[in-house]
């Protein structure tokens, strides 16, 4: 594709963002025989699809066809009438497509980014290293660790395990002196035992099998992630505006380097996304079985899985299945485990606390405002999370305020938690999903913020392919496309905070059609 062709798309999808709001539930006037709102809220409604019908039959039972009413109808008739017999022909329709479109450019613009600048620049940076003999990313301890508990019996915490998958990483042992002189990353398997069981498929295939259809596997993990939170959130848009929010999601930093890099953070994202959608839904047993999957990653789960007990707690009686079937399915991981290895949690928590030393990590409190002043504001922020947990236990599952206080549990784990590698960012998903469904409650510099944010990977990713940089590895021009992947977790709270309260009253989705 010629440059100025792509360049043009580019500006051209932002400025379809920021002049058309995408139609939400949320954003529906009331439907009621006693109905009374704006020629323009009523044009919105039909416009966004289906729901003509529903308005005609809204002004005319049981109204009397004052001037002032018939006015209105007579305004959007034309609206209604096109968008019944021909809906190509609504608006907002005819700018679907351009999504689309917009979506396959910036994911063919990520491709080439990460095969012709990124990948090189990585791959030059580990051989001025040296010390880095082939980088088998993060999935091959895991797969290494199930291998050989499973085919051999052999403990994948244990030393000599570890020695192995040194040797592949380094060529040699990493040894007591090395690790004093500086900070090697000692690729230990570093997981709760019960991985080995999402890793069981795979370990009578070659990992070049498995390294090359990992990124695959996981970037369906990342669509499905989406899918969940449109279903939580009641919100779903035309097959071509869900597969634009798909594409543009794998298209991100945050989910290119999990993909990248093998990360079953995106599994992990996926599974608490889908437990949410189950608690939503109903599905409380379903939801407890996947929410204890989940914590094949404990820092990732641990704060949502509080504020799921918490709204338990709120309505016992009505809600102890979710509880239950947590309870149930972590005690025979829990069982599973100990068959397998016994004693592996003491296993599993010697390696966590060499894990802390050898891969120091940080939260991006602590990194902004230092380590004794960010730790008081995290806990003085998980300290507010469950006071505003507690207050809204009673709320239904299939309202919106219990879709709010789960995004904001999400979005606290990444600010307070230990997570400040871009890829952990794949559980703010949802709360970005969150903020598009209230769109238009957002005031225009919220709006401006949001697409800044998010079109600054596509564009910077743009001008690097226009004016290749060098591979020196000492420059950090190859990761500019990142750089606002930091600042999200920070962005996304401040968006929701500044979102006006909705003028209009909510219908749930379950009563439309």
């Amino acid at each position: 594709m010629h440059p100025g062709v792509l360049g043009n798309t580019l500006l051209l999808g932002c400025g379809l963002f920021l002049r058309a709001p995408w139609p939400s539930v949320s954003q529906l006037p009331p439907v009621s025989r006693h109905a009374s709102v704006g020629t323009a809220d009523y044009q919105s409604a039909v416009l966004s699809g289906g729901y003509c019908a529903r308005q005609c039959r809204a002004f005319c039972r049981g109204n009397t066809l004052r001037p002032r009413r018939l006015t209105r109808l007579v305004t959007l008739l034309p609206h209604i009438c096109s968008d019944c017999s021909d809906p190509v022909t609504s608006v907002r329709q005819k700018r679907i497509p351009l999504w689309f479109l917009l979506s396959l450019c910036v994911s063919a613009t990520t491709w080439l980014y990460v095969h012709q600048i990124l990948s090189p620049w990585a791959d030059a940076k580990d051989l001025q290293k040296g010390g880095l003999k082939a980088q088998m990313w993060d999935l091959y301890p895991r797969w290494v660790g199930a291998r050989e508990l499973l085919l051999n019996g052999r403990n994948p915490y244990g030393p000599e395990v570890s020695r192995e998958i040194q040797i592949v990483f380094y060529g040699h042992a990493v040894t007591p002196e090395e690790a004093a002189q500086h900070v090697v990353d000692e690729q230990r398997f570093a997981y709760p035992l019960y991985v080995v069981f999402l890793m069981a498929p795979t370990i009578y295939t070659d990992f070049v099998k498995v390294r090359f259809w990992a990124p695959c596997v996981l970037g369906v993990f990342a669509g499905l992630t989406v899918a969940f939170s449109l279903g939580f959130l009641d919100w779903w848009p035309r097959w071509t505006i869900t597969s634009a929010l798909i594409l543009f999601t794998l298209s991100s930093p945050q989910i290119i380097q999990g993909m990248r890099h093998q990360q079953l953070a995106l599994v992990a994202a996926c599974l608490i996304t889908a437990g949410a959608w189950c608690v939503h839904k109903g599905y409380l047993v379903t939801a407890g079985v996947l929410l204890a999957f989940s914590t094949i990653k404990p820092q990732m789960a641990v704060l949502p899985l509080v504020w799921f007990i918490l709204w338990a707690a709120g309505e016992w009686r009505a809600r102890w299945r979710l509880v239950a079937g947590f309870g149930v399915a972590i005690a025979a991981l829990i069982g599973a485990g100990e068959l397998l290895l016994p004693g592996w949690l003491s296993y599993f928590f010697e390696g966590m606390a060499a894990y802390r030393k050898y891969f120091p990590t940080t939260s991006l409190l602590r990194l902004l405002l230092g380590d004794k002043l960010g730790v008081v504001v995290s806990v003085f922020i998980v300290i507010w999370l469950l006071r505003f947990g507690w207050r809204n236990r009673k709320v239904l599952e299939s309202s919106r305020q219990f879709a709010l206080v789960v995004a904001a549990f999400l979005m606290a784990t990444v600010l307070t938690f230990p997570l400040f590698t871009p890829f952990n960012q794949a559980l703010l998903i949802l709360p970005a999903l969150l903020v598009l469904s209230e769109w238009t409650a957002l005031p225009r510099l919220s709006r401006l913020t949001f697409v800044a944010t998010v079109s600054w990977p596509w564009i910077t990713s743009v001008a690097l392919l226009l004016w290749r940089p060098s591979l020196n590895p000492a420059s950090q021009i190859p990761l500019l496309p990142a750089f606002m992947a930091s600042f999200v977790p920070l962005i996304l709270p401040l968006l929701l905070f500044t979102r006006r309260h909705m003028a209009y009253v909510q219908v749930h989705s379950r009563a439309v059609s």
